[in-house]
């Protein structure tokens, strides 16, 4: 009665949230998501979902993602490195910022060294430029990045860096700069409060975009968006839940999967005591998960099952590496091998975005019954998985946690934290740390290409954690939007027209 309770509360207040603010204006776009960005508007704290919704309409980088996956410029024109420690870039001329403060390559150079400064490395942001040393402007529209060591996916990982003016965020706080940002997109903040915002047109936008105004309300159950998506109180509602799929399609709602080059697994805590220390059991616990059946049923078939921490698309994904088949025989004898013959008791620790989530959870952990495991579920809030990420007590052995590759779509960016190269590792095989180090150095795309399938290869054969499946999340979108171009879910807010 409680889950109905807030469900319904949760609802009302979006429905009634929408209509409030949107009537006004028939030109405005109403957006639904599970939650705004944690940090506010500033792009630094943030940069995956759903905050990768917003980022666009306010905030550019450098380079971005295009239609294929392939590096596209966006405030560059083009960019190449002189040395192996020297990239340059060539910026586009006559950009501003919302608050009418010019881009150039010292606000771009201003961005990348707060990054590096005790003060910005706090930010997620800063594992994008780990490998820079100094950011340079050579003239008004040429930016010199020095690394540290060889890295050639420099101009990749750059498009996860959101240039901001520099005199104007020098003025003010970071918190204060959260809610009330400039940046160089197609829409500026108007207000910007607890579970919403809006957003209207940035005067300056090179760009300019063909919508005046966006809303976004944050409603985290699923069920609700959908609802509120069904009902016409909005326009786009983004993280649906898969079971929802035919009522949404019978309404003549678009559903778009969106991919987010990332891969789903229960992550092993290895640097702890416990039975995953052991390759064989590591192994076993995949053996012993059916998770084709479980994408076929509790998933609706709308993804794939993954057996490497590379997802489609992503560059040196191997179509060679197959995901474990299920055979609870094999998984039984590689735990007796181990010294477990009668399996043992293990706690997780999960955070479920979603009510298919935690069904995928309970299955998991009741396939791993089967072979004598059993899983103590501990649900924590996504507040705790954070804090443990950073250094605090994990409340089980193994977390989920997916493997990701936005946004240079280079499957080993995730090695920056799921090994030994974190500051507080959860997993740490040095060898695995060693390679990737070098696949960074190795500027031969052939050669690099080589090294990280012989890293999938070697993390399929012994796995970091449990392989379930590649993410896909789902995406309504009503008739009254007329344009809508997100290639990887990076939204080109400029191209978004409603229906007249």
């Amino acid at each position: 009665m409680r889950a109905l309770s807030n469900f319904l509360l949760t609802l009302t207040i979006v429905c009634l949230s929408m209509g409030k603010a949107w009537t006004a204006d028939a030109n405005t776009l109403r957006i639904t998501l599970r939650s705004m960005p944690p940090g506010n508007a500033n792009p630094h704290t943030s940069g995956g979902w759903p905050p990768l919704f917003i980022w666009p309409a306010l905030f550019e980088a450098l380079t971005g993602i295009g239609d294929d996956g392939t590096l596209e410029p966006v405030l560059a024109n083009n960019w190449g490195y002189e040395d192996d420690t020297t990239w340059v870039f060539t910026l586009k001329d006559g950009i501003q910022f919302s608050n009418g403060e010019p881009f150039d390559a010292t606000a771009a150079a201003e961005t990348i060294n707060y990054l590096l400064s005790d003060e910005g490395r706090v930010f997620s942001a800063h594992r994008e430029v780990r490998n820079v040393a100094r950011a340079t402007a050579r003239d008004r529209l040429t930016l010199e990045v020095k690394t540290t060591q060889p890295d050639s996916m420099i101009p990749g990982r750059l498009a996860g860096v959101r240039i901001l003016p520099p005199k104007y965020f020098a003025e003010v706080s970071p918190e204060a700069f959260a809610l009330k940002p400039h940046g160089t997109g197609s829409y500026m903040v108007e207000r910007w409060e607890t579970g919403r915002a809006s957003l209207i047109k940035n005067p300056y936008a090179w760009r300019p975009p063909q919508i005046d105004r966006i809303d976004y309300t944050a409603a985290p159950d699923s069920t609700a968006r959908t609802q509120a998506l069904l009902s016409g109180a909005v326009d786009i509602a983004y993280d649906l839940g898969a079971t929802d799929i035919p009522q949404i399609e019978r309404a003549g709602v678009r559903i778009d999967y969106r991919t987010r080059a990332a891969v789903q697994m229960w992550q092993f805590v290895t640097e702890v005591e416990s039975p995953l220390q052991d390759k064989r059991v590591r192994q076993a616990l995949n053996y012993a998960v059916d998770i084709e059946t479980i994408v076929a049923a509790l998933l609706q078939g709308v993804t794939v099952a993954a057996g490497q921490v590379a997802a489609r698309g992503t560059f040196g994904f191997d179509p060679e590496i197959k995901p474990y088949p299920h055979d609870p025989d094999k998984a039984r004898a590689l735990l007796s091998e181990a010294g477990y013959p009668n399996g043992f008791t293990i706690p997780f620790q999960v955070v479920a975005a979603s009510a298919e989530e935690e069904s995928v959870y309970v299955q998991v952990a009741q396939d791993l019954r089967q072979v004598g495991v059993e899983v103590d579920l501990i649900q924590v809030p996504f507040t705790k998985q954070v804090q443990s990420v950073y250094g605090a007590p994990w409340d089980g052995k193994a977390f989920n946690m997916n493997y990701g590759s936005l946004p240079s779509l280079d499957p080993l960016s995730s090695m920056g934290y799921h090994s030994c190269l974190w500051p507080w590792p959860w997993i740490c095989r040095k060898d695995i740390a060693e390679r990737t180090l070098a696949a960074d150095r190795e500027f031969n795309t052939d050669k690099r290409r080589d090294i990280v399938r012989g890293i999938l290869q070697d993390l399929h054969d012994d796995p970091p954690g449990i392989y379930l499946y590649e993410n896909v999340h789902i995406d309504g979108i009503t008739s009254r939007v007329k344009t809508y171009d997100a290639p990887f879910g990076f939204i080109r807010y400029h191209t978004l027209a409603l229906e007249e």
